[in-house]
């Protein structure tokens, strides 16, 4: 019945509707993903294929499958998608040679997108992705960036997963690696999940085979033994003559599995194409027609070819000049790999392994040996395990060790490589597959570097007990020097996790000392100066930091040290040196836009996020939090999200956006059950700053109770972040007419701490004095208070260091002493004045709006004004917030793209709703500030 495997598509309307109207609106510049998953043979692909089959639109397709055998390549699935876009596509070339293992997911993502938005600018495009579970971790990170800033494009992104429903043939290992993590924050989702194929389906694929002459009831007969399922379907009609299945009298005479069908199929093809599609099943990817052929050992490959043809077994491409082929479906691939003898697979595999590149031969060169030729090659595949370590492949190391070990004589010789293979793993970030050894490590024999593993591994899962137990004995008990720094290492990593800065600090000292120049000493260096922060300061970890000997200025830091730019950066913000803090991690950003091998962290936008939030440019901070929640989730980072949430809440409180601090705020609240020691600060921070906009001071200080409790704000946060904390504390402590006793020696308290922060940092020198006289002004010393007062307001404003928000609450609480001690109205009023007017520039609505009450309950018949310098903070939604701002510096829209990681075409869309939505006088402001700008 060679006609059966030509039978067209059938059924599948409804599903075939609903992708057709997600291509539509793909085509009208909407884009969607839809997401394909089902038993393995249930017909993913063919309904893909339909659903994406050239049309009037034109689209075009751009399909990249995975293979398990390639999914501890970094970057493979991106890189066969590039080789697919249309020829001479803008930037392709480029990004192909930038894929390198070190490089980061964020940059690779970015140039992904920017790629497909030009491929999408020549007409609609889907982005097809088949056995994703396969996929490598590194593509997946990046093309989820990809599908998260797709706005505007004419893209279409299938994803075909199969499942592990039965008869799929098993689910690939690591199928959680994070796959199904592509579909969050895209936006919109359509899930496909396929079943097998209802009654009137299966009867139109039996008539389109031939068999329409079945009546009805043996047609049903055929789709309860098949279940529906397409594949076992169309192998069945093919075996079995339509008389066969028309007899009612007698058992349906078909075999009772899938594969049973395939082997009999298998049995009755003639002995060379019987070896030609044993040939491909051993090599399981597809191939030129000759290598199969060779490896068959066929002197007439093309007539071979035919009879497997024509029973479905095999998949080609005619058209192409070496007839690529291979065996139709991973099912028929599985049923007859099985069929061979062992013995026959091994010399099947040896003849594969001198026909294929090196790096598919070692998987063959391992399914053949034996005997003494397996010890052999265990110590080749160590020695290549090593050389891809050195040069970055830590995935790929670390599958090549596996197989060391699985091949090993002796115990000793298998643990030792499967210890070696988590180590990779680990020391290469891939903590989701090192668990998947986490059992086999606890087998072996206890040594140091078993505790070091497992102690990490246990950090790894948020159990930092026993993390601390175990890396603690690895310490003391390592009786190498690797061993040694990497349980040190690890064990720094999980205190500063704990926010345990002695401990970390102890434990990363040494690896200071030890590790040599280079990227693992700046971020040992890094991480210690960090821990040296949370025990004593943040002045104390910048000592740690300047012990590196970075030049002064951020641009003079050379390339290979960029990644201490972000602890120097944080630190010396939170030291209050706010200009200099923001220089460096701007550079850092900078450098990884322009280098895709320097690693993105949350944390690099985060912290400038805040720099840039106290230096009084809110608009800039909401958009480096929302940077940071991007990077976060496309790294599969989470405790970057409720740090990027925290921020956008600051902001949005700060602008009186009420909807979208709540938004942030519930999100942070939801994230920061993920490493709580860390993550309980900024939840803290956000629910004070969100109630001091609101100027509720009593719920601004029960936010801020949990500074009192070290089991949830750990004393390192205290220590290292007393530049955020303090003023709020103290201004929700001396807003209350009678304070509590207690409640003001928690002020006097945080005024001590902040005074000795102050001293000498020229930023905080306004800030310290407007506390100062809150505090005194709340133990009735008036005249102290008035005294700090003026000092402030003399103290000279330093620019891009200063605090703009603290410098206007000076002059709105010196306008209300003067007030309230029957000081000079004139006085008063030009305070209130020169703090409505700093509101004004900042966007800060809620502190806007009580300044100006404030002044016309002074002066009844005088309205406020001033020129804003910011966008109604109502007006637009937050992306179209982070646009118009930009724009408003007079930014291109390529410029503005590569900023907020979109495409052009988002921004231009962006920008025409951004005039049409605002009302005239909003349309005037945006244009005097792009005049402004210019």
């Amino acid at each position: 019945m060679s006609g059966v495997w030509e039978t067209g598509f059938a059924g599948r309307e409804e599903e075939l509707e609903t992708v057709a109207r997600c291509r539509g609106e793909a085509v009208a510049g909407r884009p969607w993903l839809v997401v394909v998953e089902g038993a393995s043979g249930i017909g993913k692909s063919a309904l893909v294929r339909r659903a994406l089959a050239p049309g009037k639109d034109g689209m075009r397709a751009c399909w990249a499958g995975c293979d398990r055998s390639e999914q501890d390549l970094p970057y493979g699935v991106v890189d066969r998608l590039l080789r697919r876009l249309p020829a001479g596509t803008s930037g392709v070339q480029e990004l192909a040679g930038s894929l390198a293992p070190a490089a980061s997911p964020l940059a690779v993502g970015a140039d992904l997108l920017a790629v497909v938005a030009a491929v999408s600018d020549g007409g609609p495009l889907a982005v097809v992705v088949d056995d994703v579970p396969w996929a490598d971790e590194q593509s997946v990170k990046a093309l989820g960036f990809m599908v998260r800033r797709l706005f505007t494009e004419s893209v279409l992104v299938v994803l075909i997963a199969r499942t592990g429903e039965a008869g799929s043939g098993g689910t690939p290992a690591g199928g959680g690696s994070g796959w199904q993590g592509l579909a969050r924050g895209a936006a919109p989702v359509l899930p496909l999940r396929l079943k097998g194929l209802g009654r009137g389906e299966t009867a139109r694929i039996v008539a389109g085979a031939g068999f329409g002459g079945l009546g009805r009831a043996a047609v049903d007969r055929l789709h309860e033994w098949t279940a529906g399922h397409p594949l076992y379907l169309l192998s069945l009609l093919a075996e079995v003559t339509p008389e066969a299945l028309a007899d009612r009298s007698r058992p349906l005479p078909v075999p009772s599995s899938l594969e049973a069908v395939i082997r009999k199929s298998l049995g009755r093809l003639p002995q060379e194409s019987r070896r030609l599609v044993e040939a491909l099943a051993v090599l399981d990817t597809t191939v030129p027609l000759g290598i199969a052929a060779q490896l068959a050992d066929l002197t007439d490959a093309s007539g071979a070819l035919g009879p497997a043809l024509a029973l479905g077994l095999l998949r080609w491409q005619p058209d192409n000049p070496t007839t690529p082929l291979r065996i139709h479906h991973p099912l028929q691939r599985n049923a007859v790999y099985q069929a061979l003898s062992p013995t026959r697979r091994r010399a099947l595999h040896a003849v594969a392994a001198t026909l294929v590149g090196a790096d598919q031969a070692w998987a063959h060169k391992v399914a053949a040996a034996s005997g003494a030729a397996a010890q052999s090659l265990v110590e080749e595949l160590a020695a290549e395990a090593d050389r891809l370590a050195d040069h970055g492949y830590l995935d790929r190391a670390a599958t090549l060790e596996l197989w060391a070990a699985d091949l090993s004589p002796t115990r000793d010789g298998h643990e030792h490589h499967l210890l070696t293979a988590a180590t990779h793993l680990l020391v290469g970030e891939l903590p989701a597959r090192a668990l998947t050894l986490r059992d086999a490590v606890e087998h072996c024999v206890p040594t140091a570097r078993c505790d070091a593993i497992l102690g990490r591994l246990a950090s790894v899962r948020g159990d930092f007990d026993s993390a601390e137990q175990l890396l603690t004995h690895a310490v003391a008990t390592a009786s190498d020097a690797q061993t040694h720094l990497l349980a040190s290492t690890w064990l720094g990593s999980s205190c500063i996790l704990q926010i345990d800065g002695a401990g970390a600090a102890a434990a990363l000292r040494p690896v200071v000392d030890a590790v040599p120049a280079g990227p693992a000493a700046c971020r040992a260096r890094g991480s210690l100066a960090t821990a040296v922060g949370f025990a004593d300061g943040p002045r104390a970890g910048l000592e740690v930091i300047a012990e590196a000997g970075l030049p002064e200025h951020a641009d003079s830091v050379p390339k290979p040290e960029s990644k201490l730019l972000y602890f120097r950066g944080l630190l010396r913000m939170l030291a209050g040196q706010l200009s200099a803090g923001a220089e460096d991690l701007t550079t850092l950003i900078a450098r990884q836009h322009a280098d895709a091998n320097i690693p993105v962290w949350p944390s690099d936008h985060y912290a400038l996020a805040l720099a840039r939030y106290l230096t009084g440019h809110p608009q800039d901070a909401a958009i480096s939090a929302e940077q940071s929640l991007l990077v976060a989730d496309t790294a599969a980072q989470p405790w970057g999200l409720p740090l990027g949430h925290a921020v956008a809440v600051l902001v949005h409180a700060l602008q009186g956006r009420w909807e979208p601090a709540l938004e942030h705020l519930g999100a942070c609240r939801r994230t920061a059950r993920t490493f709580p020691a860390f993550s309980s600060f900024f939840l803290m921070l956000a629910e004070a700053t969100l109630a001091q906009a609101r100027a509720d001071h009593r719920a601004m200080l029960q936010a801020l109770r949990p500074l009192d409790d070290p089991t949830t704000v750990p004393p390192g946060m205290r220590t290292s972040f007393l530049v955020l904390w303090a003023p709020l504390l103290i201004e929700a402590v001396t807003a209350d007419q009678q304070p509590l006793p207690e409640d003001l020696h928690r002020a006097e308290d945080a005024l001590h701490a902040s005074a000795g922060l102050a001293r000498n940092t020229p930023a905080l020198t306004a800030t310290s004095h407007w506390l100062h006289a809150r505090l005194a002004a709340a133990h009735g010393d008036t005249t102290t208070a008035l005294t700090h007062y003026q000092a402030g307001i003399n103290a000279p404003t330093r620019a891009g260091d200063d605090i703009p928000l603290h410098r206007a609450f000076l002059h709105h609480d010196l306008a209300r002493h003067l007030l309230a001690t029957d000081g000079d109205r004139t006085q008063a009023t030009n305070h209130l004045r020169l703090a409505h007017k700093i509101y004004t520039t900042l966007g800060a609505t809620p502190y806007t709006q009580r300044a100006a009450d404030d002044l016309t309950r002074l002066h009844p018949h005088t309205h406020p004004t001033a020129t804003p310098t910011h966008l109604p903070a109502n007006a637009l939604t937050e992306r179209e917030h982070h646009v118009a701002h930009l724009a408003a510096q007079g930014m291109t829209n390529q410029e503005i793209a590569k900023e907020l990681f979109l495409s052009p075409k988002t921004i231009e869309y962006h920008l025409s709703h951004v005039y049409t939505k605002l009302d005239l006088t909003s349309r005037r402001q945006l244009r005097a500030l792009q005049f402004t700008a210019a």
